[in-house]
């Protein structure tokens, strides 16, 4: 789970399968994978997804045309040097006449040596550039041990061609043309799981040995509802193996594909997972419904009236996509929101193995803290804009106070180390009743201005 600066790559919830984003943050999700490359670095292959509603079209002879930029870093966090600092533009014609787009998929691969980075991909639409959208995580990059069976990242896909595979293709690789699928979402629409990986280095010490190759599906209670198993011979090359699962049987959850390859006579294994979602309404689990239900009559939710319930939504309002705004507001009925609310801050648990949800515990604080320092002629801390920061990225390093400068108001100055390398906030007292406007950011994403001092200018 990403902290509280993430982005919802991989959140969803439960009575919704497409994340929606609003209007000045573009709609875009990505993957990788790990393939091996040689003795000290991997193949790195990163999947994304574009999908061009808001974004502007423009009018051509061929059709609308959209237009983004993609912006890749990929940064050695022990060298602060890059591997991986690229922009590049794709164009493609949409066609205008559809109600919903579709989306727009890519693949883009690099050679990377061993270490750990820290990864930033960034898309904006060209013709409006605050529409965008920036994903920041780790990447770890252990290259593949020469003298131990392994197996690479498991790639998830839309739909993987063979007989009729392109080889001209962006998708094209090993005789497969593979249409990922960067959203790790399925659903009743498109129930059918399609996998790729690739085995290596498949020798073991006795040579009439067979490695168990054992494929496994849970949900997310850890119940397994899906295990096939077959062997694979030792050879020199390495081997691809791909196939498909249909999900359509399944309900809504959360669930884990893990595949395994096992050494029979020692029983050591090497182990590959993925996770990936589900939304089928089509199938009704019924103990699982009723474990929800029951953990929302018990839960602290199962009290709150409707107050408390809209209140509760509006503090945990910045982590929430504008799909689960706009559904929110949908709701009419108290259990209805409690039940969402339950649900809200359980995909959200860093660690769903625990009683306590450590997530919200430390969100909450955060919004106890806002409203303590921030509160102003009656708006609450957490709706200001120093509010909005701390609920986001947590209590600054360090935080400078400026209430008596020569010809300007008063301002201050939020620092965090740890965030993009180091950035800051500046906040500014523009109308003079002690409510500090965010003048401007050195972060990502957020409100830029070089010539912020100019609103608190006194002359």
């Amino acid at each position: 789970m990403k902290k509280f600066a993430f982005t919802f790559y991989s959140i969803f919830f439960l009575s919704t399968f497409i994340t929606a984003q609003n209007k000045t943050e573009l709609n875009f999700e990505f993957d990788y994978a790990r393939f091996n490359y040689d003795s000290s670095s991997v193949y790195l292959e990163f999947y994304y997804e574009l999908n061009s509603t808001d974004m502007q079209v423009t009018p051509t002879e061929k059709g609308g045309v959209i237009e983004a930029v993609v912006h890749l870093e990929l940064k050695n966090i022990a060298t602060n040097e890059y591997a991986i600092n690229k922009d590049w533009k794709i164009q493609t014609i949409v066609d205008t006449n559809k109600k919903e787009s579709e989306g727009i998929n890519d693949v883009m691969g690099f050679v990377v040596p061993e270490g750990k980075y820290s990864l930033l991909l960034t898309i904006h639409d060209v013709k409006n550039p605050n529409l965008k959208r920036t994903i920041a995580e780790n990447v770890v990059i252990h290259p593949i041990k020469k003298d131990k069976f392994s197996i690479s990242d498991i790639e998830l896909a839309r739909h993987i061609k063979k007989d009729d595979a392109d080889p001209k293709s962006l998708f094209y690789k090993n005789s497969l043309e593979i249409i990922p699928n960067p959203t790790m979402v399925y659903s009743h629409l498109s129930p059918v799981m399609f996998f790729y990986m690739e085995l290596y280095n498949l020798k073991l010490p006795d040579e009439k040995t067979s490695f168990s190759f054992i494929k496994t599906l849970y949900n997310s209670s850890g119940t397994s509802l899906y295990k096939s198993t077959k062997t694979i011979k030792q050879q020199k090359e390495a081997v691809v193996e791909y196939g498909v699962i249909n999900l359509s049987k399944y309900p809504t959850d959360s669930y884990y594909f893990e595949v395994s390859l096992v050494d029979p006579i020692t029983k050591q294994a090497f182990v590959s997972t993925k996770r990936f979602y589900l939304y089928n309404p089509n199938v009704v689990d019924s103990s699982k419904t009723a474990y929800l239900n029951t953990g929302v009559i018990n839960s602290e939710f199962g009290l709150y009236n409707l107050d408390e319930c809209n209140k509760n939504f509006s503090e945990a309002k910045y982590l929430a996509t504008q799909k689960e705004i706009d559904q929110y507001k949908k709701l009419d009925s108290l259990n209805a929101k409690r039940e969402f609310l339950y649900n809200f801050w359980k995909i959200r648990d860093d660690n769903p193995a625990t009683p306590q949800n450590e997530f919200k515990e430390e969100y909450v604080k955060r919004v106890t803290f806002a409203n303590k320092n921030f509160t102003r002629m009656n708006k609450e801390g957490y709706l200001t804009d120093r509010g909005r920061v701390v609920l986001l990225y947590g209590e600054p390093d360090q935080r400078d106070y400026y209430p008596s400068e020569s010809n300007l108001k008063p301002y201050e100055v939020w620092f965090y180390n740890q965030i993009e390398g180091g950035v800051s906030f500046y906040f500014g007292d523009v109308t003079g009743f002690g409510n500090y406007e965010l003048l401007h950011s050195t972060k990502r994403d957020e409100l830029h201005d070089e010539n912020w001092m100019r609103r608190i200018s006194t002359q």
